[in-house]
């Protein structure tokens, strides 16, 4: 087990050298989650929300946060492990003696690493440019959405990886699949009008769980219903159970 712990941990160093080396990793899921912050942040999340007291900012800048945890671990994780299984990359790890689960511990520290990097950046300049300070009571509830947000979503990018037919497919299917519940869920603005019943039916996915309760810890305001645990609990375990069955190392 030791061994194993070692050799996941050195795959995580790795996995961030190799992250950072390559722009078009980092530029996407490093610095879109940012630029988007400080684009809408400064023009559309200004003021507070209709017929509350809350600040837009908030509420904004925690959504920002779920969104970079979306593109970090599903939508590159996701990309990644399909142009590695097209490359054959995966295929010749497995001929090696590092073992499978060492492999992708570290793919998936890694990723955690990387979204826990990006949170950081995403809090600092929502507190110095917004003034979006999360309550002192509320960090124990972010830190544990993040947790779960990235088991979740992780799970999700094992699951992407193999259904996609091609490592050209990947990317497009994840985001087709997130893209449009992250606007449905008010991810770029809070007040973006959905009607009640589309509403319900995107509360059933982890976009919106994640960032309510991400938001319930700027602000008490933004509610999370237990429900919203329960929902990333569901997904997470259901993403868990379908990679397991479907994930391809060829």
């Amino acid at each position: 087990m030791s061994r194993t712990v070692s050799l996941a941990f050195r795959q995580a160093l790795l996995e961030q050298r190799s992250f950072w080396r390559s722009a078009e990793y980092a530029l996407f899921t490093f610095a879109l989650p940012l630029a988007l912050l400080l684009l809408i942040g400064s023009t559309t999340a200004t003021g507070y929300l209709p017929g509350t007291h809350v600040a837009g900012q908030m509420v904004f800048v925690p959504s920002i946060i779920a969104f970079g945890v979306i593109v970090a671990a599903y939508v590159n994780l996701g990309a990644k492990l399909a142009t590695l299984r097209h490359d054959g990359v995966l295929k010749r790890i497995r001929t090696t003696p590092l073992p499978a689960s060492a492999y992708l511990s570290g793919v998936l520290g890694s990723t955690a690493a990387t979204t826990l990097a990006i949170t950081a950046c995403i809090m600092a300049i929502g507190a110095f440019a917004f003034g979006a300070v999360p309550r002192a009571s509320g960090l124990p509830e972010i830190a544990g959405g993040l947790i779960l947000g990235v088991i979740c979503f992780g799970a999700l990018g094992l699951a992407l990886s193999a259904v996609a037919g091609s490592a050209e497919s990947a990317a497009p299917i994840a985001n087709a699949s997130y893209l449009p519940l992250a606007i449905m869920s008010g991810i770029f603005d809070p007040t973006f009008p959905v009607p009640h019943w589309l509403s319900a039916a995107v509360g059933l996915f982890p976009v919106r769980a994640l960032a309510q309760i991400l938001q319930h810890g700027y602000t008490p305001a933004a509610r999370a219903p237990a429900t919203d645990l329960l929902v990333l609990l569901a997904w997470t375990a259901g993403a868990c159970a379908f990679a397991t069955w479907r994930f391809r190392w060829h």
